[in-house]
């Protein structure tokens, strides 16, 4: 028998709770009152939705939401949240990793590499500087090697 979906049942709780919160007027509402809860309740909810009912198509993009909510909640309010694009950049990597994880179909490369570009970003925050310096001519063509690596994936047989 195949398992209904989860993801709409947790959505409306997830907003029921959201709501709730403002109508009582606890005390932590007003700092669950923004947009950056309504992308983790619903990445939650993909997520669980994703494991639950092993429906890995739900994992990526769970994932990408609630690594976005989190990173965008967290940034004002804590100092020494990092504000990079290494952020973007390792909440990509592990979506590809948990969607892999539980899939084993794909994910791996592009999630390691992510990671990796991640790690020497957020600890070496001095990359993007000397990567200009040290290349300086290719600092402003680097993006057309995006779009040929992209073209190369999109158009290639499997």
């Amino acid at each position: 028998m195949k398992r209904q979906s989860i993801f709409p049942g947790v959505l409306f709780i997830g907003i029921g709770l959201y709501y709730l919160s403002q109508t009582l007027n606890l005390p932590f509402s007003e700092q669950l009152m923004n947009w950056q809860v309504i992308l983790i309740v619903i990445g939650v909810a993909m997520m669980i939705q994703g494991f639950i009912a092993r429906e890995g198509n739900m994992l990526f993009p769970g994932v990408l939401l609630l690594g976005l909510g989190v990173h965008f909640y967290f940034v004002n309010k804590i100092a020494i949240w990092p504000d990079s694009w290494g952020m973007y950049t390792l909440i990509l990597s592990a979506a590809y990793l948990v969607t892999y994880y539980k899939t084993k179909k794909t994910g791996l490369i592009p999630g390691l590499i992510l990671l990796a570009i991640s790690i020497i970003e957020l600890l070496y925050t001095g990359l993007e500087i000397w990567l200009t310096t040290t290349f300086s001519f290719v600092g402003k063509f680097w993006p057309l090697t995006l779009i040929a690596i992209g073209i190369y994936l999109v158009t290639k047989k499997k």
